[in-house]
């Protein structure tokens, strides 16, 4: 089950302090929930749902980037087996490269994780620290506008391809 949890939640980064960032990165942004789920079911092997909850991520005009997971429930449903409603909740921060207006780096050496399932009845709880060690590294392309951010990861998986500004 801990190889699920970086899919889930999709966001950590490659740079280790803050950077120089587009402006129109800064903001707080959600994630697509279709999008996180997409990434486990191609994790997994299988198809995966959106359920409830969200991720939020927060982009300082300094690079400063925060990544809240907050009550995250994806179905996942593999061949021959049960599904499995994956629960994901707590917190990355880190910093985001991003300021060419084409490419970004980052990195969250900072987390705090915990994926939780009901596995053939049997509740599992997961915990990723940044004690476990580091894990999900994502750079690539990124498009930004008013209302929307894009990334094409260079490691498809690594980040959800799709957030909506929150603010």
């Amino acid at each position: 089950m801990k190889s699920l949890l970086p899919a889930a939640v999709g966001v950590t980064f490659l740079a280790t302090s803050a950077h120089a960032i587009d402006p129109c990165m800064v903001g707080v942004w959600e994630a697509d929930g279709a999008d996180i789920a997409g990434l486990m079911a191609t994790q997994m092997g299988g198809s995966a749902t959106h359920l409830g909850g969200n991720a939020s991520l927060e982009i300082t005009d300094t690079g400063v980037m925060t990544l809240l997971v907050n009550d995250l429930i994806i179905e996942v449903q593999m061949p021959d087996v049960p599904a499995i409603a994956v629960t994901v909740s707590g917190y990355s921060q880190g910093a985001m490269n991003a300021d060419d207006g084409a490419t970004y780096a980052a990195n969250a050496p900072e987390y705090d994780l915990v994926g939780s399932a009901d596995v053939m009845g049997t509740r599992m709880d997961v915990p990723v620290t940044s004690d476990a060690g580091p894990w999900g590294q994502s750079t690539g392309t990124y498009g930004c506008s008013e209302d929307g951010l894009t990334f094409e990861a260079d490691m498809p998986g690594s980040i959800p391809p799709s957030w909506t500004r929150v603010r």
